[in-house]
C-alpha cells in the first residue's frame, strides 16, 4: 500500500515536471515566433522603396569592420542582444512579406536574413547559399540589374572562405554595375586590390592585371604611408602578371613607373623600409626583363642588388626570382657553369617552399642549361621533372576550373533567366507597338468619320437655315397680306395698328382673322403659359406679335399702358423669360 502510494506521488510529480517544461518551451517558442510582432521596420520598407543600395552597403561595411570583433563578443549580454533584435527585425519583415507579397519584397528579405546570419555566425551555409541563388533567378525575373549585383554581393561574403569563387561573384557585381556606372557606390578600391590579390594567387592573370589596374586609377595619386605601400605591391604584381603572359613592353613600364613612384614618395619614417623593400623588388623584376632582352649590364647590376636585399629580407619568393633571373642573365653571356649554379639556388628554395609555378620555371631554365652545357642525363631529370609539375599543376588548375564552371553555369542559368525576361519583355513591346499602331489607325479613321459627320451635318444645317428663312419671307408675306385683308376689312387703320379692340366682336373678329394667317398660334402660346391663356392674354400676346409697343396696345384694348406692362410680366413669369426682349423672342415663335 505505501509503495502504491509513493508511485503515485512521484508519477504526479513527473507529469506536474513535464507540463512545466513543456510550457515553458513553448512559452520560449511564443515569445521567439513573436518578438518581430512590435517592431518597428519602416525604415528599412521606405529604404527599400527609396534607396535599396543603402541596405547593402550598411550590411556590408559592418560585415568587414565588425567580423573579428564579432567573435570577441559571442559571450556577451550585448551581442545576445543584438541577434535577438536581428531575429525580431527579420520576423517583423516576413510578417510585412505575408501582407505585402511580391518578388522584390521577398528577395530584400533573403538578403536581409543571409547578411544577418553571416554576422552572427550561422553554420547553415548550404541553406543560405540555396536561398542566395533561389533569390538570385526571382531577381532574374524582376530584370533589376542593380538588385541582381547585391545578390551577387552577398554571395561573395557567404563564399568568402573560397576566395576565388567569391571573386568570381564580385567579378559578376561590378559587371552589372558598371552598366550602370554605379560600381562605386558598392566597391572601394580596397575591393578592387582585394580581387587582384585573389587573382594573383589562383595565377589568373589577366584578371589580376585589370582589377589592379582598376585600383590603380581609382586611388590617389598622393598616397602615402601604407597606402603607398598597397599602391607599389598592386603594381608589383600588375607587372608580375604581364611578366608571365610575356607582356615584356607593358611588364618593363610597370616596374618603371614603379620605381618612379618609390622614388618621389615622401614616406613615413616607420614606412620607409617598407618602400624600400619594394623599390628594390621593382628594380630586381626591372632586371628580369632586361636579362630577357639582353641588356646585360643594366640587368645584372639590378639583380645582383634585388639578391642581396631579398636575402637580407628572407623573402623567399623574391629570391627564387632573383636567383632565376641571374641564371638567365649567365646563360644570355654564355656562362653555363655559373647558369647552372644559379638555377640550383633557385631549385633548392623553390622546393624548400614548394612553390610550383616558379619550381617549372627553375626546371625549365636548368633543363636548357643542362641541354646547352652537353649534360644531357642531368637536362632529362629536369625535364621529367618538369613535367610531373607541370601535370600537378594542370591538376590543380582543373581544379579550379571546375569551380569557376560550377559558378559561371549557376551565374548563366540566372543569366538565361534574365534573357527570358527580356524577350518576353521584347515581344510585349512588339505587341504594345501594334496595339498603339491600330490605335493610331483607328483613331484617324475615327477622325475621318466624324470629320465626314460634322460635314454632313454642316451641309443640313445650311440647308436648315435656307429653309428657316424662306419660312420667315413666307411669315412676313403672309403677316403683310394679314394686314392688308384687316385694313380692306376696316380692322387696321392707316398707320397699320388695329383698331379699338376693347369691344367683344372687335377682338372675335381681330383673332378670326389672325388665326386665319398663324392657325398654331394661340395652341403654342397655351404651351407656353402652360396653361390656357385668358383673352387679355392672347390679345397682349398677338398685338406683341405685330410689334406694338405699351402705348399702342393700351390705345387699341382701352387700357393705359401700365395695365399693359402688368399682364406682360404676367405673361413674362409664366413663359419663364427674364426680360421684355426674351418674351418678344419667345413670342416671335410661337
Amino acid at each position: 500500500m505505501k509503495r502504491h502510494f509513493l508511485k503515485i506521488i512521484v508519477d504526479n510529480a513527473s507529469r506536474a515536471f513535464i507540463c512545466g517544461a513543456l510550457s515553458i518551451f513553448f512559452a520560449a517558442l511564443s515569445a521567439c515566433t513573436d518578438k518581430g510582432a512590435d517592431k518597428d521596420i519602416s525604415s528599412i520598407i521606405e529604404a527599400w522603396k527609396t534607396a535599396d543600395q543603402n541596405q547593402t552597403n550598411a550590411c556590408r561595411a559592418y560585415y568587414q569592420d565588425t567580423l573579428a570583433a564579432r567573435k570577441q563578443a559571442d559571450t556577451s549580454e550585448n551581442f545576445q542582444e543584438s541577434y535577438m533584435d536581428f531575429l525580431g527585425t527579420l520576423n517583423a519583415l516576413r510578417d510585412y512579406a505575408k501582407k505585402n507579397p511580391s518578388t522584390r519584397v521577398e528577395v530584400r528579405n533573403t538578403l536581409y536574413e543571409i547578411y544577418g546570419k553571416i554576422l552572427y555566425g550561422s553554420d547553415k551555409k548550404e541553406y543560405l547559399e540555396a536561398e542566395g541563388i533561389g533569390a538570385m533567378r526571382k531577381a532574374a525575373g524582376l530584370n533589376d540589374q542593380t538588385l541582381l549585383a547585391e545578390l551577387y554581393i552577398v554571395m561573395s561574403e557567404l563564399t568568402s572562405d573560397e576566395p576565388l569563387r567569391s571573386a568570381i561573384y564580385d567579378t559578376k557585381a561590378i559587371g552589372l554595375l558598371q552598366k550602370k556606372d554605379r560600381e562605386k557606390d558598392y566597391y572601394t578600391p580596397k575591393n578592387y586590390f582585394e580581387l587582384a590579390d585573389v587573382f594573383f594567387r589562383a595565377e589568373d592573370w589577366r584578371d589580376a592585371i585589370k582589377y589592379g589596374s582598376l585600383y590603380l586609377e581609382n586611388i590617389p595619386e598622393d598616397s602615402a604611408g601604407n597606402l603607398l605601400a598597397t599602391r607599389l605591391s598592386t603594381m608589383d604584381m600588375v607587372g608580375t602578371s604581364y611578366m608571365e603572359i610575356s607582356q615584356w613592353d607593358s611588364c618593363s613600364a610597370m616596374f618603371e613607373n614603379m620605381l618612379s613612384v618609390a622614388s618621389d614618395s615622401l614616406a613615413e619614417p616607420s614606412d620607409a623600409a617598407l618602400i624600400a623593400r619594394l623599390k628594390e623588388r621593382a628594380s630586381g623584376k626591372l632586371g628580369i626583363v632586361q636579362a630577357k632582352w639582353q641588356q646585360f649590364a643594366q640587368a645584372k647590376e639590378n639583380l645582383e642588388a634585388y639578391l642581396n636585399s631579398s636575402i637580407k629580407a628572407k623573402d623567399t619568393s623574391d629570391i627564387i626570382y632573383a636567383y632565376l633571373g641571374m641564371g638567365q642573365l649567365q646563360m644570355g653571356t654564355g656562362d653555363g657553369k655559373k647558369a647552372i649554379s644559379d638555377l640550383k639556388q633557385a631549385r633548392r628554395f623553390a622546393t624548400t617552399k614548394r612553390f610550383p609555378l616558379l619550381q617549372t620555371k627553375v626546371y625549365d631554365e636548368l633543363a636548357k642549361a643542362f641541354q646547352d652545357t652537353g649534360q644531357e642525363d642531368s637536362a632529362s631529370i629536369c625535364k621529367r621533372k618538369l613535367q610531373m609539375l607541370q601535370e600537378k599543376i594542370q591538376a590543380s588548375r582543373q581544379d579550379v576550373e571546375l569551380l569557376k564552371t560550377r559558378t559561371e553555369h549557376e551565374l548563366l542559368q540566372i543569366q538565361n533567366d534574365i534573357n527570358t525576361v527580356q524577350s518576353e519583355k521584347a515581344t510585349k513591346r512588339s505587341w504594345t507597338w501594334l496595339i498603339v499602331v491600330a490605335a493610331v489607325l483607328l483613331a484617324i479613321i475615327a477622325v475621318m468619320v466624324a470629320g465626314r459627320k460634322r460635314f454632313r451635318m454642316k451641309i443640313h444645317r445650311r440647308i436648315a437655315r435656307q429653309h428657316e428663312q424662306k419660312q420667315k419671307e413666307k411669315a412676313s408675306e403672309q403677316l403683310d397680306h394679314m394686314a392688308d385683308s384687316l385694313k380692306t376689312k376696316g380692322l387696321l387703320g392707316e398707320d397699320g395698328t388695329p383698331k379699338d379692340l376693347s369691344g367683344e366682336d372687335g377682338w372675335l373678329a381681330f383673332r378670326e382673322k389672325f388665326a386665319e394667317v398663324h392657325p398654331d398660334f394661340f395652341a403654342n402660346l397655351n404651351k407656353a403659359l402652360g396653361r390656357k391663356a385668358t383673352p387679355t392674354y392672347e390679345k397682349v400676346a398677338a398685338l406683341i406679335f405685330l410689334g406694338l409697343d405699351n402705348k399702342q396696345i393700351g390705345k387699341i384694348l382701352g387700357i393705359d399702358k401700365d395695365s399693359v406692362g402688368r399682364t406682360k410680366r404676367r405673361i413674362r413669369t409664366l413663359t419663364g423669360c427674364q426680360t421684355q426682349e426674351d418674351l418678344q423672342d419667345v413670342i416671335s415663335r410661337l
